[in-house]
């Protein structure tokens, strides 16, 4: 069962000299691939017990969602040896996962818009460091798009240029480092006229888009998991996001359950259309031929 942890509570083992004194915490999702807890941008190792009785409870700064938790113990009692008894508070978790195969595109199509304000948040896990996760554009010369490039968060917009061609629009911003680790990654982009915060899980960069104009002039479609074949920022051969996003939603729509419900355009799937999260196995380099 996949479960959303908020806190976590220690204590030593039972009427003993044994208990942990600090110890680091990893999760996952597949039993597999393990992420170790930051906090404050750090592997935090949290301060655990000092007898064997009293309960030493701490509250994550940041939720995590995962199915396997691992406790690495980096500290324990003089007295005795490691000893623990643990406790995890969290509840049942459950969300619209969609899984892209690298061809596929979703298409949400809607009636032109010239929007002023547009919040945009997503997760998504992938082992590929490319891929175009959303793309939308206008006839006017706008556009948004989010890809992983280099296994960095790559967002570009464009407001528009002016007609004279001498203020450009085009802005572009990166985040993160090393998301090609199939592990969870949630994003956020809100935008208000042409000031953006661009999240990534947790972590907020405050810009200015170039150019003077507020709006973005997006005609009928906005994709995702790749870009249409009129894709128009410079650049060809980009490729179609490979993996998973879960809880897509775009200015109060969900996607994902849109999808599900077959509200939107998935005709360009060659294979079927997966509601589940392929797992990806990682390589044991033990039983590889020399």
């Amino acid at each position: 069962m996949v479960a959303s942890g908020h806190a976590i509570a220690t204590q030593g083992r039972y009427s003993s000299s044994d208990w942990t004194t600090q110890y680091r915490l990893l999760y996952s999702d597949t039993g597999r691939n393990w992420k170790p807890y930051h906090q404050d941008g750090n592997i935090w190792a949290f301060s655990g017990n000092s007898n064997s009785e009293s309960a030493v409870r701490h509250e994550l700064q940041q939720g995590i969602v995962a199915r396997f938790l691992r406790l690495i113990p980096v500290g324990w009692s003089e007295e005795g040896r490691i000893g623990l008894r643990i406790e995890v508070y969290g509840c049942s978790y459950w969300a619209d996962v969609i899984n892209f195969d690298g061809q596929g595109v979703i298409s949400y199509r809607f009636k032109k818009m010239k929007i002023i304000k547009d919040v945009i948040a997503l997760r998504f896990k992938t082992s590929e460091s490319e891929g175009v996760i959303l793309h939308g554009e206008g006839q006017q010369g706008d556009y948004i798009t989010l890809e992983l490039r280099k296994a960095k968060l790559l967002l570009q917009i464009n407001l528009g240029d002016n007609q004279y061609g001498s203020i450009l629009g085009h802005t572009s911003v990166t985040t993160g480092s090393l998301l090609d680790d199939n592990h969870w990654h949630s994003v956020v982009i809100e935008r208000y006229r042409r000031n953006v915060n661009f999240t990534l899980d947790g972590h907020t960069q405050h810009f200015r888009t170039n150019g003077e104009f507020d709006h973005l002039d997006l005609d009928y479609e906005l994709s995702f998991g790749g870009m249409p074949y009129s894709g128009k920022p410079v650049g060809g051969g980009r490729k179609n996001f490979k993996g998973c996003m879960e809880s897509i939603n775009y200015n109060g729509d969900n996607i994902t359950d849109l999808a599900r419900r077959k509200k939107l355009d998935t005709s360009s799937f060659v294979s079927e259309f997966l509601f589940a999260c392929a797992h990806v196995d990682a390589i044991n380099f033990e039983n590889m031929d020399n």
